[in-house]
């Protein structure tokens, strides 16, 4: 279409047709333009060259995959060189060494490539080409009868980086994505080269490959640093993964926009409060990572960014956030409609009846967190960029989506180097479980603050019931602040109420923070692996944190974070407050997200005002647990 009928109606181009109107407007072109002769040759020409591409006796090391240009050259350039010293270079796309169909070409590519330097346009190298694009620098020579050594380097923006890297001493901290300056990295250091091995291949394909594939067929991931590849040797270490408790959960896309509301009618678009919970779609600006209820449609909501933070110390018990779906059939037709699994008992259960785990299915490499997880009341539903996974057993929902909250979890999921999530990702990750005392006790504490910072309505009561263990009311918060009362934990019941829950920013932050820590514990990671995903790997979030500002009662007084639109004053008002010492300020908005309407709201903010610094955040409170381990005897 973008050739022949390009050239004589532009639209073809300009504008992203449906595959109906593409078809209406077709049809009416070749007509008018008389150009079905040229229409049909062109198509006869394209039709020829992708059969003969395809043709598995042209190129048999293709063997599985979708083929294109580029992977042809490469095993002609292979047959070209592969007398005595031949050597090729290619850059292209990554798709090589991440289809999950390519392990018999990558069987063939390992053996002879040399070097692998993975970049992302994020510094418009390729000017016409998206700054978010992937792509490599491969050197290949002659086939090595056994599997020899390749350097491979990832998250490269400038070829001058793989100099500097092969020129370093090897003498400091190993650089980050971004540096000080948010500004993309490209210092070298000698730690950014991996050696990759026969040995770190079989890691990779225990990793991120089906059980049983050979180590040559292992999908390669975006590996920063020498430091990470140990940190994902204990990742291979744990004895259990979400993948081994297959037939105790199951995984949905649920409602599809396309069939849901167009074709079913199951579905209808409309953005409103629900009537309760079974009247909620979800979709994936409403939750964030340990927050269901992040932010609400507006009342009229069209597009990403019409969203609104939801200020969780002011949430009714009761509430529930704008939907912008609702059911399109009656109340039994949409039961019947929803997915359903068998229980270990053979009967079907609906999904909506239980409490899901949910994850954004879309994320972007360069996004604040990749992971973006929580738990779902009974009752929702959601659209399919939303993934939910439901659990026969509660534990396992608790503790896996405690473990996804995790910065470590987060990590795993960028290396993947995926950007969309399904349930053949998730399941490569860990789950713990209680196969002894220490991780028995790690588990307790990442129960009571995944639940705290779930359970912020009543519409999780009976799982806050159903999870409730008297441990919860002796725990204690691991670092010292005004802003965080061990009194909350004393004061915790096994019946659900509004003070159950985390409300504030900081408090809400800083249980993040002691999960990160607990997560790496029970991994056995060590502090300076756990600081160094978060300095590597996080640039967005540790820009964030670096000027996200609090008050003395835990409130978000200012933040850069693009996330948090309308939480606290404007860059130019907070320059003129933030020096305060004493004394408290006061900020007047306008609040739409509740069903009474709109309100004239005053928030008041208590100086002085302070910031975070999560690294030594981890230091204080790693040291707190394994202090409180050892005196309970780990």
């Amino acid at each position: 279409e973008g050739g022949v009928l390009g050239d004589a109606e532009p639209l073809f181009v300009l504008r992203k047709l449906s595959a109906s109107k593409l078809a209406e407007k077709r049809d009416a072109a070749l007509k008018q333009y008389d150009l079905k002769d040229n229409y049909l040759g062109a198509f006869e020409d394209a039709d020829g060259t992708q059969n003969f591409l395809n043709g598995l006796q042209n190129y048999p090391f293709l063997k599985g995959m979708q083929t294109n240009l580029y992977k042809c050259f490469l095993p002609q350039a292979w047959m070209i060189g592969r007398q005595g010293s031949g050597v090729s270079g290619f850059l292209h796309p990554e798709g090589i060494y991440d289809d999950p169909k390519g392990g018999g070409f990558r069987m063939e590519v390992y053996p002879r490539l040399r070097s692998h330097f993975q970049y992302q346009n994020e510094l418009n190298l390729f000017a016409e080409v998206d700054h978010h694009a992937k792509f490599s620098i491969n050197i290949f020579a002659t086939k090595n009868k056994k599997m020899g050594v390749f350097y491979h380097l990832a998250n490269l923006y400038t070829p001058s980086t793989v100099d500097k890297s092969f020129e370093h001493t090897g003498f400091g901290p190993v650089p980050g994505i971004k540096d000080d300056n948010n500004k993309w990295n490209t210092n070298g250091h000698k730690e950014r080269i991996i050696q990759c091995t026969h040995t770190e291949l079989a890691l990779f394909a225990k990793l991120y490959d089906a059980e049983g594939t050979p180590t040559l067929a292992a999908r390669l991931p975006a590996v920063h640093s020498s430091q990470i590849v140990e940190v994902l040797r204990k990742f291979a270490e744990q004895p259990r993964r979400l993948g081994d408790l297959k037939g105790e959960y199951y995984s949905t896309v649920m409602w599809d926009e396309t069939n849901a509301v167009k074709k079913t009618h199951t579905i209808k678009r409309q953005t409103c409060f629900p009537k309760d919970a079974s009247q909620w779609i979800l979709s994936g600006p409403h939750f964030f990572v340990g927050n269901p209820f992040y932010k609400t449609p507006r009342a009229k909501c069209t597009q990403n960014s019409h969203y609104d933070i939801l200020d969780l110390t002011t949430l009714p018990d009761d509430y529930l956030p704008r939907t912008n779906y609702v059911p399109d059939c009656d109340e039994v037709e949409y039961r019947r409609r929803t997915p359903k699994f068998q229980t270990k008992d053979g009967k079907l259960t609906t999904v909506t009846d239980c409490y899901r785990f949910v994850n954004r299915r879309m994320f972007g490499s360069s996004s604040e967190r990749s992971l973006i997880t929580t738990i779902i009341p009974n009752g929702v539903g959601h659209i399919h960029p939303v993934l939910s996974t439901t659990f026969l057993n509660t534990n396992n929902l608790l503790v896996f989506n405690a473990l996804c909250q995790s910065i470590l979890f987060d990590f795993f999921i960028k290396t993947t180097g995926k950007s969309d999530l399904y349930e053949s990702t998730l399941k490569q990750l860990p789950i713990i479980y209680e196969q002894n005392q220490f991780i028995k006790k790690i588990i307790i504490h990442l129960k009571a603050r995944n639940l705290a910072n779930i359970c912020l309505t009543n519409h999780y009561s009976f799982l806050w019931k159903k999870s409730w263990l008297s441990d919860f009311k002796y725990a204690y918060w691991a670092k010292p602040d005004t802003r965080l009362t061990n009194t909350y934990f004393k004061s915790l019941t096994p019946t659900w109420q509004h003070n159950c829950a985390l409300r504030t920013e900081y408090a809400r932050r800083h249980a993040l923070v002691e999960i990160d820590v607990l997560a790496a514990m029970a991994l056995n990671l060590t502090l300076e692996e756990l600081k160094t995903i978060y300095r590597v790997q996080f640039p967005v979030m540790r820009q964030y944190e670096s000027d996200t500002w609090y008050d003395q009662n835990g409130r978000i007084v200012f933040t850069c974070s693009k996330g948090l639109i309308g939480v606290g004053f404007s860059r130019p008002e907070w320059n003129n407050i933030k020096d305060m010492k004493s004394g408290t300020v006061e900020r007047t908005i306008i609040d739409n997200t509740m069903p009474g309407g709109t309100m004239e709201r005053t928030i008041t903010y208590k100086a002085p005002f302070d910031r975070c610094d999560r690294e030594k955040d981890y230091e204080v409170v790693w040291r707190e647990f394994e202090r409180r381990f050892k005196d309970e005897g780990k």
